[in-house]
């Protein structure tokens, strides 16, 4: 009975509850039947079912020397053989079997647990209060996306491996992280500065020059300032709409209509800004350290941006012009 107890204490206590709660949704069907039966006793009171089993624990040992010594009529016999016993069939054993098997074990025994700890409450339940009261409540572990004690993406690198099937890729380890840091990564970090963007004012002129230099450099959106010279920028040309658009006309920029381009803050996540995007209103905006103000502009932040900072690597596309191994 004590090394049933022992194992048993090693084996309910040593389970983590953030670790159960994942195998309840995701486990097999025996692991999940297992996992809820373990929380369902150990949301009763973990401290309740500690002190349950270490209270019979504790009475089923100082009884045994007990009854040896009426056996063996006493003597260091009695005292050598019972500290035998209750090392390798009261702790060694079950405590080795239910490191490895404490989920099932755990599981079919609940049922006697709950019963024990009902007919030791008059002591178990106060002593747990006490523990809970200057202890805490016990919960399961909760990784963090950074710092220096459970960081969740050093859990993932942990399962890197070259693995496909069991394990994570290198690929899938570095986009997994990148995406645990866009809440922290700024516009900043991943936009492009305005002068390495290609803009149009109002008054441009659309002959055939310019127009086969916009569409020779792939821009699918050109953003708008108000005169040549000018920092204030009004809008963006969407380049679909120069499709049905003869060269021969030579318009000015003024005669399509222009979408609206919004301004945001370099501090602005990228988390924040992706969220915008998705609203369908604009996939590019101007980084300005005075949005809604003259001036201010300091780069263009787009949608491709952001989903390079997401996966963590440059998306590269036909269009893109490399000059000293960067893009531009």
């Amino acid at each position: 009975m004590g090394g049933f107890f022992a194992g048993l204490t090693l084996g309910l206590m040593g389970l983590d509850e953030t670790n159960l709660q994942v195998m309840v949704q995701s486990g097999s069907e025996s692991e999940k039947e297992n996992a809820i039966r373990v929380l369902g006793l150990l949301n009763k009171g973990k401290y309740w079912v500690l002190v349950t089993l270490l209270l019979s624990n504790v009475i089923v040992n100082e009884t045994l020397p007990i009854v040896l010594d009426s056996i063996l009529g006493g003597g260091w016999l009695a005292v050598l053989l019972s500290t035998a016993l209750i090392v390798i069939f009261g702790e060694v054993i079950p405590q080795s079997i239910c490191v490895r098997y404490g989920l099932a074990i755990g599981a079919k025994c609940s049922p006697i647990v709950l019963v024990i700890m009902y007919m030791m409450y008059p002591v178990a339940y106060p002593t747990s209060y006490l523990l809970q009261y200057f202890l805490g409540e016990s919960h399961g572990t909760i990784y963090k996306k950074a710092g220096e004690y459970f960081c969740l993406k050093t859990l993932v690198s942990l399962h890197q491996s070259d693995d496909d099937i069991e394990g994570l890729t290198e690929d899938e380890v570095h986009i997994i992280k990148s995406v645990l840091d866009l809440k922290e990564k700024s516009v900043a970090s991943v936009m492009t500065p305005m002068q390495h963007v290609f803009t149009l004012s109002f008054h441009s002129i659309l002959d055939k020059d310019l127009v086969q230099k916009i569409l020779r450099n792939g821009y699918s959106r050109i953003p708008i300032k108000e005169c040549d010279d000018s920092c204030n920028y009004i809008g963006m040309l969407l380049v679909k709409s120069l499709i049905s658009y003869d060269v021969d006309d030579k318009l000015p920029v003024s005669h399509f209509q222009l979408s609206a381009l919004p301004e945001t803050f370099p501090e602005t996540s990228c988390l924040d800004i992706l969220n915008f995007f998705q609203e369908g209103k604009s996939h590019m905006a101007i980084v300005s350290s005075n949005p809604g103000g003259y001036g201010g502009a300091l780069g263009v932040i787009t949608l491709e941006d952001v989903i390079e900072g997401l996966i963590g690597e440059e998306i590269v596309d036909e269009t893109d012009v490399f000059v000293d191994g960067k893009i531009q």
